[in-house]
């Protein structure tokens, strides 16, 4: 047959209509009769049916085949999609119905990440007829073979009459295609893959440990054997071998890969997690790779083989500080890694869930490269990747990549292959959003917000609200990625922790678990140093935040000496007009201050409990111009520059705003203005204070500063 998409003008809708050439007898139209009562969301409406046609839900996306074509579906992400089929396997046998033909190419994933189980119970008509194994169904008589070849059930090759059991074996054949993108059952012609079915017994080792139990109990060539419901797929994953059991009085035990980034004695370790009782053993490979001045830009790839990362050097795999800093690639079962053509300046990679592609961002734009070779593409030129842990992205399997381009910035949202960038977010009573994470269904997401209310938080592609999840305490707290499966993971205290997520509901229960201790950690950008795999490994570089101080420079490019005190978060610095003091932004975003630097002596300038940052000097240096959060939202505010007089507001709105530059005669101050894009304003000082638009554009634009003559 064929399937055509079509217009219902009655109900002026889209539908697809299906038709065949030859015709459906009696028994097929009771049982069109019996599907089209089905109503749940995972399962594609069956609208009408006629003598020789069925008139369907028209469904937008790719067929599961088309995911599984682009390489292994990664387990949380395969566990959301078949958590989905088997909701919609376990309504259709709870009336009654069987599929008799579950395969890939018969379930859609539409673009927001839900599911649709297509022609539930329809293949019971027509005449057999001679198929390979990636033909169509084979449709049969009483006594003949029925379902499509690769995909059947033992009974089924027989020709038996089936149940509900039958749909249960060719969801196992799927979720096992879904996370090797191998066929289990596969031969040159239908003979040989019915014999397969027939005689072999399916080799699972190529499959998650965590799934194998479950895979097993569905592959059971006797139905007797085989797992009764589908309802009950769930409690075999999570009673394998490979579920974190957390109890009070256990320790967590891991399989562990100890990794040095870097000459300096930085580790990178990658856990796998294991059952709790009894403890596993540890295995330590080293992994030596050139200098980083980067340590938070590495990710490790979703099937866990492989890790990205930063860092100098000119010689393959060896730790050289030579060379520009660029993007590298090493698989971990490997002795050097490769650098990445063109990634010269690279910061903060992210993975494509396929893992055959990075997305960066370099030279103020988001890029993406492939790890096989070929020049980077350029997605936007939205990408400043303003500082570490400022930038970051995130790669759903729907295409779609999330990401904040800055440090003060909604999220955006952009096709995979590049073209503009949409804001997702919208900030509200914060002053931005970073490290975005999807969830495995491609479209919930999670982001840590800074400001009033400062947490890791809960989003949607699809508009939903969002929510709060957690509070981070500044300082103290990371962004989180979710582990599958069903945990969400943090730094707290410089302690890599675990606390029980449910992605479906978006609750976090129980108390969280120690996964590693002395994970390196930046307060002052939320940026935890670890990475986490789809199939449940993480990474982490071990270590210390480091302290940070100003130096001076020369023209020639030489050190002449340092300036101010080394302190563990330093950021923002802003020289006074006779260069003798700098204004700068000490601790963590949510509860910085304002202090005063001069020769080595170190003066604090803001108390206040709030977010203070962001200082410029008046022309005269007699002033200091902030922004502070004290009020619910970045505002700006005035106090001079001895630390003697009161703090003056000089601007409140519901905006976030960023004080750039004062102009020479005093007169302005130039200012960036943000919700979800940001702009550049200009505030008057004299008169009546009323800003008025700088630069506007489609784009975030965060800095600025007036020439000589202030104009």
């Amino acid at each position: 047959g064929e399937v055509w998409k079509a217009r219902d003008s009655r109900l002026n809708r889209d539908v697809a209509i299906k038709t065949s050439h030859i015709g459906f007898n009696g028994r097929f139209q009771v049982e069109a009769r019996a599907v089209a009562a089905l109503n749940h969301p995972n399962i594609c409406t069956l609208h009408d049916a006629g003598p020789d046609y069925l008139v369907m839900e028209y469904i937008e996306g790719l067929t599961l085949a088309d995911r599984i074509n682009q390489g292994p579906v990664p387990v949380g992400e395969a566990l959301a999609i078949a958590k989905q089929i088997a909701d919609a396997l376990e309504a259709a046998h709870d009336k009654g119905i069987v599929h008799r033909d579950l395969k890939p190419a018969n379930i859609k994933i539409r673009p927001d990440g839900s599911v649709k189980v297509l022609d539930f119970g329809l293949a019971k008509a027509g005449e057999a007829r001679e198929v390979t194994p990636d033909s169509p169904t084979m449709l049969s008589t009483v006594g003949m073979i029925l379902g499509t070849a690769g995909y059947m059930s033992p009974e089924q090759a027989r020709g038996q009459a089936v149940d509900k059991r039958a749909d249960i074996w060719a969801f196992g054949v799927v979720l096992y295609e879904m996370l090797t993108a191998k066929r289990l059952f596969d031969g040159t012609t239908t003979s040989d893959s019915l014999a397969a079915i027939l005689t072999r017994e399916p080799d699972l080792t190529p499959a998650p440990v965590k799934t194998r139990r479950l895979l097993a109990s569905c592959l059971e060539k006797d139905p007797k054997k085989r797992l009764r419901d589908i309802g009950d797929w769930a409690r075999l994953l999570e009673e394998s071998p490979a579920r974190v059991e957390v109890r009070e009085s256990a320790k967590l035990p891991w399989i562990v890969a100890t990794a040095a980034m870097g000459l300096v004695a930085i580790a990178v370790t990658v856990f796998h997690f294991a059952t709790a009782l009894p403890p596993a053993t540890e295995t330590r490979v080293d992994i030596i790779t050139a200098p980083t001045i980067d340590p938070f830009s590495f990710a490790l790839s979703p099937d866990g083989r492989q890790m990205a990362y930063v860092a100098s050097g000119v010689a393959l795999g060896v730790a050289s500080g030579d060379g520009p800093s660029r993007l590298w690639v090493r698989s971990l079962d490997s002795t050097t890694g490769q650098p990445l053509p063109g990634t010269e300046g690279a910061r903060n990679p992210f993975w494509s869930p396929d893992n055959r592609s990075l997305g960066f961002f370099a030279d103020f734009k988001l890029k993406r490269t492939d790890i096989g070779g070929g020049q980077p593409q350029t997605l936007t030129d939205d990408g400043r990747g303003g500082g570490v842990g400022a930038a970051a992205g995130t790669w759903s399997s729907q295409g779609v990549i999330l990401f904040t381009p800055d440090s003060s910035s909604a999220l955006f949202r952009i096709p995979a292959s590049g073209g503009t960038p949409m804001a997702v977010t919208r900030l509200a009573r914060q002053y931005s959003h970073r490290a975005p994470r999807f969830l495995p269904d491609g479209r919930q997401f999670l982001f840590a917000a800074t400001g009033v209310e400062s947490g890791i938080w809960l989003g949607s592609l699809d508009g939903g609200v969002t929510r709060r999840l957690a509070p981070i305490a500044p300082g103290n707290d990371s962004a989180a990625e979710y582990l599958a499966p069903g945990w969400l993971v943090r730094v707290q205290q410089n302690n890599l922790v675990a606390r029980h997520f449910d992605a479906v509901s978006g609750k976090l229960s129980g108390d969280s678990v120690t996964v590693a201790q002395g994970v390196r950690f930046d307060p002052a950008t939320f940026a935890g140093a670890f990475s986490v795999s789809s199939n449940g490994m993480i990474a982490y570089r071990a270590g210390g935040g480091g302290r940070q101080q100003l130096v001076w420079f020369n023209r020639a490019g030489q050190n002449t000496g340092v300036f101010g005190p080394p302190v563990e978060s330093l950021f923002h610095p802003e020289l006074s007009p006779d260069g003798k003091r700098a204004a700068t932004t000490r601790g963590p975003f949510g509860a910085a201050d304002i202090w005063i630097e001069e020769g080595t002596r170190s003066t604090r300038f803001t108390f206040d409990a709030a977010d203070d940052r962001y200082a410029i000097w008046s022309p005269d240096g007699e002033h200091v111009v902030f922004a502070s959060d004290r009020e619910g939202t970045l505002d700006i505010y005035q106090k001079p520059a001895n630390a003697s007089g009161t703090e003056q507001v000089l601007l409140q709105s519901a905006d976030l705003k960023r004080p750039n530059s004062w102009s020479p005669d005093g007169r302005f101050i130039l200012y960036a203005s943000s919700q979800n894009n940001t702009d550049l304003m200009v505030l008057p000082l004299t008169g009546e204070r009323k800003p008025f638009p700088f630069l506007s554009t489609p784009f975030s634009e965060q800095q600025g500063t007036f020439s000589p003559d202030g104009r």
